[in-house]
């Protein structure tokens, strides 16, 4: 049994610096650069994450609580469904069990340069919100932003399997013409809050913000993102 290790005063005083490699609290990462991913859940509520790497078909057991299992199966008939009853960004499954919840797997390059990472979650109901406002500010321009899941602010931290705690951040994106690209990450409060004053040299044509999926038990909600807003100066 292999434990998983999870990846998310003043104005200026509260803004962070740029943030290069970042550590996202929230859903699973099970593996990186994965190609072929699938998700099968059992009637007790284990979930099965299979991918391709390296040629070999490798496979993750996620019990309801705990640690996951490297190499494990599921030993029950999978009894989940595609979904299509809420829309999360970078889906590569979304799959609903009879007891309502959604379980899905989500693919996106946290850390700026990195590998793409697969992401798991699980939860019932709506996917965490994200919003987010800019305005000119010091030459520059302000990104702040809220987060919320289950209409309550997303929390501080979020516990990882080992029982470890990670603070919650909300990594800002600018759109420049070869794409997304990140800026930083940001400390939320404890209103689910956020800001970040993205510098001259850092503008972009549009800005959106992803926030990591808290992990509260046996919920670990899936990564959000904002729809994005232009830039306040043009």
């Amino acid at each position: 049994m292999i434990p998983l290790t999870r990846w998310l005063g003043s104005l200026l005083g509260s803004m962070l610096p740029l943030v290069v490699v970042a550590t996202a609290s929230g859903s699973i990462t099970v593996a990186t650069d994965a190609q072929r991913p699938a998700l099968r859940v059992d009637a007790r509520g284990n979930a099965e994450v299979s991918w391709t790497a390296g040629g070999a078909r490798r496979y993750l057991l996620v019990p309801p609580t705990g640690p996951v299992y490297p190499g494990r199966r599921l030993e029950g008939a999978d009894v989940s469904r595609n979904s299509t009853a809420v829309a999360i960004p970078f889906r590569r499954s979304l799959r609903r069990t009879p007891d309502s919840r959604l379980w899905a797997l989500q693919a996106w390059r946290v850390s700026p340069g990195g590998p793409v990472e697969l992401r798991f979650s699980r939860w019932r109901g709506a996917p965490p919100k994200v919003t987010i406002s800019s305005e000119p500010r010091f030459g520059g321009e302000l990104v702040t932003g809220r987060a919320t899941f289950a209409g309550r602010p997303v929390p501080l931290q979020s516990p990882t399997p080992e029982g470890k705690r990670l603070r919650s951040y909300a990594y800002v994106d600018r759109l420049v013409s070869g794409g997304w690209r990140r800026v930083a990450g940001a400390a939320t409060r404890a209103d689910g809050s956020f800001r970040f004053l993205v510098p001259a040299s850092e503008l972009g044509s549009s800005y959106r913000a992803v926030v990591p999926g808290p992990n509260l038990g046996v919920v670990l909600a899936p990564d959000a993102v904002s729809a994005p807003v232009a830039s306040s100066r043009g």
